[in-house]
Parts: C-alpha cells; structure tokens; sequence
C-alpha cells in the first residue's frame, strides 16, 4: 500500500506541475483589457476621474526639496521687495530729509451787517451773493487754485526758488521746469488749507524748509486772500447798486420821452394847456350871451313905441344877430376847432385836444413819480451797499516757527514699511491662487 500511494504521489507530481503551469501561462490581449474596462467603468460610476488617479499615482507628492526651495524663494522676495527697500527709505527720511519749518494763520471772512447765528431767518437771507459763508468757499477754493500761483509770480514771489533751496533733499523738493499743473500739485501738497463751516474760519498752514520762506509764504497768502474778499465785495456792492441805477436810467429815458411829447403838443397846437383855452372860450360864451339877451330885451322894449322899420331897431337887430352869430362860432370852436396836430392824435376838436394833453398830462405825472422813486431806490441801494461790507477778520497773523515739524520720519517709514508689505503680501496670495488653479 504504501508503495502504491508512493507511485501515485508520483504520478500525480507531473499534473500538478503541468496544472501550475498552465495558470502561470500569460493571458491573451481580451483577458487581460477586459478587468481593466471593468475597473475604469466601476470608477466613472462612483464620480473618479481615472486619468487624474493615474496621475497622482505616476507623479506621487511633491518632493521636499521643490518645498523648501520655494519658501527661499518667498523669504528671498521678502528681502529685496519689503526689507531693503524699507531699510533704505527709512535711513534715507532719518539721515537725509531735510527739515520742513510751517507758519500758520487763520482768518475768517465777516460782514458788517452779520446776522446772529441763531437767526434762522438771518441764516436764510445769508445764502445770497453777500452772505460770508458762500465768500468763505470762495476763498477756500482760490486758496488751493491755480489762479493763486499766478498772483503769487506776479507779485515777485519765485515759488522754484523758496522750494529748491540748498536744504532742500532730493525726494521732498519741487525741481525746476515743471508745468503749473505739476507746480500746483506740489504747492497744494505743502500748504493745508482748512476750513471749518460751523466758525466760518479758514486756517492755513505752510510748509518750507526754512521758517522765513514760510513766514514770507503765509503773509502773501494773508494778502492776497484779503485782495481777493475786498474785490469781491466791491463786486457785490456794485451789483446790488447797479440794479437801482439802470432803474433811474429807464425812469429818466422815459420821462425826458413824455415832456418831448408834452413840448411838441404845445408847440403844434400854440397852447399851453388846451383846459385853460377851454375855460376862456366858456368865458366868453357866457358873456356874449349876456350881451345877447341885453340886446333883445332892448329891442323889444324899443319895439313897443317905434315901427320896426326905425333905424334903431334895425341896429339892434344887426347887433343880435352878430352876436348870434359869435357865440355859434365861439361854440364851434369849443366843439371843433382847426388847429393841425402832427403827434398822431386828432385835435380838431377842443375836447379832443383837452383829453390827449389829459392822457400826456397824467403819463407824464407817472413818469415823474416813478422818476422820484428810482431816486429814492438808488440812494437806498448805496447806503445798504455801503452797510453791507465785507472784510478779512484776521486773529492769528503768521507764526515764526523754531524747531522743526516735518516730515514725519517714524510715520513715513512704517508706512512705506506697511505698503510694502502688503504689496509683498498680495503677491504670495496671488501666487497660491493660481498654484492651486492649475
């Protein structure tokens, strides 16, 4: 038995190893893709990206040293973009800058006529043309305007050559050759120029690099912006009076007008006042009739006691009858007389004439009285002109400064520090940013 098992142990090897064999026998191309396809479709199934798996299993992590040599590199950047430069400009404001000296003065715009703060109603009628809040902007803007910078070269003031003085450092002075934009720019960055609504006081403060050019700067400031109030009130008050004086003007056109209307009526009717031409022919009427019925009672007394044919009674008759015939001619007149007119108004009637020299009469009393109230109007406009003056209420005149206020070293170096670094920073995060993008 034992050999049998032995022979069949024997006989069974070879199968065995042909049977290992046979598993250890490569695949064909079909059985080996088709695990594969299963595998890449199971993946897409579950939300894998295959591609990106086989590329994190090719490539693997990141390797220390690509770590390290990018932290140099960010501590690198972090000495020539923030730390150098920082150390620079600081020993540069420290060691360099020259010393800035200010003068400062503060003015305020008033009127004579000022209301009290609490008036609302003052507060209301100062919004015009003459209120000193509205002349206080005024100067505020001129103060920080190109206009200035002009006035101040007019008046002998070289601007290039209080700011670029021998102690003047390279980063702080004005340079030469610059346009008046640039120049403006410059000036407005070394003069304050504050104003306060609630006072109404304006305060400035400039800077030069010696206190003298800064006195010498803040006295032509002061003046000019005292020129400038004293014009603008001189403006203001010839427009409040120019009003009343082209309304005397068009009251007096108006009625040397009527009194040549009044002249040439007179002339062309050769009266003076056609009421008082009227009043004598009524006169006259009047007593003609009297002389008429004195007539008639006559001849009809004489009548009682001699013929008709009596010489005497043929008088009185002749007499009454011209007196008749005066008084209808009287009254003609009175009703229709023939006097030519040229004025454009019919006048050949009394009573027509009468209401035309009423019509000239009564504008010419109108032109008259408006006449006298523009009078009245302009003196009342001067003496609110001359009551409402503007000035400049100067109570700091400008300071001599003895030490030294500017620049700023400590406050200009952690700020050049600060947007350094921040710059720096923006940079590293934007950096990261797109790292982890791509």
């Amino acid at each position: 038995m034992a050999t049998t098992d032995h022979s069949k142990t024997k006989t069974d090897e070879p199968n065995a190893a042909a049977d290992i064999n046979a598993t250890t026998k490569p695949l064909t191309p079909a059985k080996q893709n088709r695990p594969k396809h299963q595998l890449v479709s199971r993946l897409k199934r579950s939300g894998l990206d295959p591609q990106k798996l086989l590329d994190i299993a090719v490539n693997g992590p990141a390797p220390k040293s690509r770590t390290k040599l990018r932290h140099r590199l960010i501590v690198i950047g972090f000495i020539f973009l923030v730390a150098l430069p920082s150390l620079v400009f600081s020993a540069y404001m420290f060691f360099w800058a020259s010393n800035q000296f200010h003068s400062l003065t503060a003015f305020a715009v008033r009127s004579s006529t000022q209301s009290s703060a609490t008036d609302v109603l003052g507060m209301v009628l100062d919004s015009g043309g003459e209120s000193p809040t509205s002349n206080s902007y005024i100067v505020n803007d001129y103060l920080q305007s190109q206009t200035l910078l002009e006035d101040l070269r007019t008046s002998g003031i070289d601007l290039n050559k209080i700011f670029n003085r021998s102690p003047a450092d390279w980063l702080f002075r004005m340079g030469s050759d610059l346009p008046i934009e640039d120049e403006l720019s410059y000036w407005n960055s070394m003069v304050d120029v504050n104003y306060d609504g609630t006072s109404g006081v304006i305060q400035v403060k400039v800077r030069s690099f010696s206190p003298e050019d800064s006195v010498l700067l803040a006295e032509a400031v002061l003046q000019k912006s005292e020129r400038l109030v004293n014009e603008l009130s001189e403006v203001n008050r010839r427009q409040s009076v120019r009003f009343a004086e082209e309304t005397v003007a068009r009251a007096e056109t108006r009625l040397k007008a009527i009194r040549k209307q009044m002249l040439a009526y007179r002339n062309e009717t050769q009266e003076i006042s056609p009421e008082d031409n009227a009043r004598i022919a009524m006169e006259m009427i009047a007593g003609l009739d009297s002389q008429l019925v004195a007539k008639e009672a006559e001849k009809r007394t004489l009548e009682t006691y001699l013929n008709s044919d009596s010489p005497r009674i043929r008088l009185l008759s002749e007499e009454i009858a011209a007196l008749r015939d005066q008084i209808q001619t009287e009254r003609q007149r009175l009703g229709g007389g023939t006097v030519p007119n040229q004025i454009g108004v019919s006048a050949d009637r009394l009573a027509d004439r009468i209401s035309n020299f009423s019509d000239l009469k009564l504008e010419e009393e109108f032109a008259n009285q408006f006449y006298t109230t523009a009078l009245a109007g302009l003196e009342k406009a001067r003496q609110d002109a001359d009551q409402k003056t503007m000035y400049l209420a100067t109570f700091i005149r400008p300071t001599l400064s003895e030490q030294a206020q500017y620049p700023h070293r400590f406050l200009y170096s952690l700020g050049f520090f600060l947007g350094l670094l921040g710059f720096w920073g923006v940079c590293i995060m934007m950096y990261y940013n797109v790292r982890d993008r791509t």
